[in-house]
């Protein structure tokens, strides 16, 4: 059954059922990454990252893993050219981002999608409008103001939207929305994008289980559609060893393992996630199916 969404002064969009492909015109072909003895050092004695290397081919799909302050956010914004590393080469889609001029830096920041943790909504903001935002690398800055006046095309936005099954915010301001709303709203703009690499940090975290899994699955199977590449941290460890074929730990700022989810080991989770001062020690038994370990301090299924 359709449903139509609330429409706005001069709009009038019909009804199409919201399943389909969005941002059709895309961004040309999947983007690939390299990282070569990458680090990134925010000050103090510790890195955020040291000396990482990894290789993501076009087209693939990798969850990032592992404790708060591991170093996921920082690896996203290095793979998505929105921070510089210290240390190190970075390519994307075979160029280096920081030896490019500005016209073609901008230009390859088009291709890529970055969805940070916390959503930059303006609160007064319609969910439309905000929707559309993903669209703005695409657009003029006449296209860009007139959008904000008149919403260049609502029913992109709302397609979007049914995705997440949130057809019905189409027309809400932003400050009505719950925190997973907004994550979604967020994702949304994604969807627009016509991005060939989707970069998205944390995309659960406000979510129920089962909206968690809904999310999760229209991101991989979005990417899958347009052959886009798809690099997600999660501290959901069981949705990432169910749902992406690569799974790259990180615990301060190194990777701790790089493998298909089928070779990833209980031991291999608590070492990654023990603390130090409470435990489990490494070697400590951790399943799936309780997602925890037998001992004080043990670990979750979230992390």
């Amino acid at each position: 059954m359709t449903s139509r969404a609330r429409q706005g002064p001069g709009q009038d969009r019909g009804e199409p059922d919201g399943a389909g492909p969005v941002g059709a015109d895309g961004a040309g072909a999947a983007v690939g990454f390299r990282l070569d003895r990458v680090s990134v050092n925010f000050g103090g004695t510790r890195r955020a990252l040291s000396d990482v290397s990894l290789e993501i081919r076009p087209g693939e799909q990798v969850a990032l893993i592992g404790p708060s302050g591991a170093g996921k956010t920082t690896a996203l914004s290095v793979l998505g050219a929105a921070l510089r590393a210290d240390e190190g080469g970075v390519s994307i889609d075979g160029q280096d981002p920081w030896q490019l001029s500005g016209p073609a830096l901008r230009a390859l920041r088009a291709r890529l999608f970055i969805a940070p943790q916390t959503p930059p909504l303006p609160a007064r903001q319609r969910v439309v409008t905000a929707v559309l935002a993903g669209r703005l690398p695409h657009w003029s800055l006449a296209q860009a103001l007139r959008s904000l006046a008149l919403p260049a095309d609502p029913e992109l936005a709302r397609q979007a939207l049914a995705r997440f099954s949130l057809q019905d915010k189409l027309w809400t301001r932003v400050d009505r929305l719950s925190g997973g709303e907004r994550q979604r709203v967020s994702l949304a703009r994604a969807l627009v994008s016509g991005a060939a690499a989707f970069l998205i940090d944390e995309p659960l975290s406000a979510l129920d289980p089962t909206l968690a899994l809904q999310t999760l699955d229209v991101l991989a199977q979005t990417a899958r559609d347009r052959g886009a590449t798809l690099i997600c941290s999660l501290h959901q460890v069981d949705l990432a060893l169910d749902r992406f074929p690569r799974v790259i730990g990180l615990r301060d700022g190194n990777i701790v393992f790089d493998r298909a989810p089928a070779k990833v080991s209980g031991d291999d989770i608590s070492r990654l996630y023990y603390n130090r001062d409470t435990g489990p020690a490494p070697g400590t038994e951790w399943t799936l199916e309780t997602g925890a370990a037998p001992s004080p301090g043990r670990p979750s299924r979230c992390f």
